[in-house]
């Protein structure tokens, strides 16, 4: 079976580079997962694909430059005249974040007007769950505290696609990394240290403790993206297609 990733949003918080924030679909035949969906992830997606494909998303912390699109999209395909359910799986205090996401945004249509299709959250944990047609695991890693972090391990088939979403260096990160086909992790930083985010340094002097076969990176910051021509690892962009 042939994994497809595709990075619709390889940015930071901060759109550095005119990035877009975090959203990364996984596809194979039976399987539409989108792994984070950041604020301004809608239009990125738009740019690639049809909205109404996407089955499921599964959300790594609670950070809007990661789940703060999840609004906009619900409200898109509701006015799409989407039908099927979209599920949306996550940290635990994912429901209430989404419910006070969408009276923030547009209390006049959230509790008034009946979504034209089911949506439903779940909790992600270290046993995996079925979601978007993968087997989706949750493990901790970190971050903010109050963001609720953790990282994800996506099985597809044989595949198995391991994502850091934002985490600053620990050992937290080697069980999610280990034995993916593919590790994304982020790289908002080049060499500065930072209490929130891995470095592509500290990523690189703990690279053979990961046991990954292959790492892409992505949230990309500034300081990343001035020094891209030294960076051993590939690196993702905006529409970037990847295959497993």
């Amino acid at each position: 079976m042939t994994v497809m990733v595709r990075f619709l949003g390889s940015g930071n918080a901060f759109s550095d580079g005119g990035r877009a924030n975090a959203a990364i679909h996984v596809t194979a035949p039976g399987v539409s997962l989108l792994l984070d969906c950041g604020g301004s992830a809608l239009p990125a997606i738009k740019k690639h694909l049809d909205p109404a494909n996407i089955d499921a998303i599964a959300e790594t912390h609670l950070h809007g430059d990661h789940f703060g699109g999840i609004t906009f999209l619900v409200l898109e395909q509701h006015f799409a005249g989407r039908k099927r359910e979209l599920v949306v799986g996550g940290p635990p205090s994912l429901d209430q974040r989404l419910r006070a996401a969408e009276q923030a945004l547009y209390p006049d249509f959230f509790g008034r007007v009946e979504l034209g299709f089911p949506l439903r959250t779940l909790v992600l944990a270290e046993k995996p769950t079925e979601l978007g047609g993968a087997q989706v695991s949750a493990l901790e890693v970190r971050h903010v505290r109050l963001s609720e972090p953790h990282g994800l391990r996506v099985k597809v088939g044989g595949a198995l696609i391991a994502y850091s979403g934002d985490a600053r260096w620990s050992e937290h990160l080697i069980p999610v990394a280990r034995g993916a086909d593919l590790f994304i992790c982020e790289a908002s930083y080049f060499d500065s240290d930072d209490p929130a985010h891995i470095s592509y340094r500290q990523l690189m002097a703990h690279r053979a403790q990961l046991g990954a076969k292959r790492i892409v990176l992505t949230h990309l910051g500034a300081e990343t993206l001035a020094h891209l021509t030294e960076l051993e690892l590939e690196h993702a962009q905006d529409g970037t297609v990847v295959e497993v």
